[in-house]
């Protein structure tokens, strides 16, 4: 089982697993310079999953738009972490009144397509900063 904490997006461990999410998809910190902040960028939460004492995951949920947030930066280290991440950052966004939750990935990025996509997630038009990307597919879930 997993135990999940909120976090200030200044904590070391949600740093470090950002850190892991950078050097999983092959490029470093510095070369994507996105400044997260819970004011400018609409996040409204961001949370690591704990196990057995250490940060095994990490994510963040964003408001899109009155209906719709977004799940960003989910990363884990351990198989099941995944899910049990999407299961807590959907019921918050359900708590807070979203209908449903957005998610985009890289093209590339095969395993969080598929994890995405057999999670319940649907092909969605872009949007957002992603709009005009090519290299994104972008997806939507509808939270009943």
């Amino acid at each position: 089982m997993y135990r999940m904490t909120e976090v200030e997006l200044t904590d070391p461990a949600l740093l470090a697993l950002f850190a892991k999410l950078a050097d999983a998809l092959g490029h470093s910190q510095e070369q994507e310079p996105e400044k997260l902040s819970f004011e400018e960028a609409g996040l409204l939460l961001a949370v690591v999953a704990w196990h057995d004492g250490h940060a095994v995951g990490c994510g963040l949920l964003r408001r899109e738009d009155a209906n719709r947030a977004e799940i960003k930066r989910m990363y884990s280290s351990e198989p099941g972490v995944g899910s049990a991440m999407l299961h807590y950052l959907e019921q918050k966004a359900r708590s807070q009144g979203f209908s449903s939750v957005l998610a985009t990935a890289r093209i590339i990025n095969s395993k969080a397509l598929n994890f995405y996509l057999h999670k319940g997630f649907k092909k969605c038009p872009s949007y957002g900063k992603y709009r005009y990307s090519s290299q994104t597919f972008s997806m939507e879930k509808p939270l009943n």
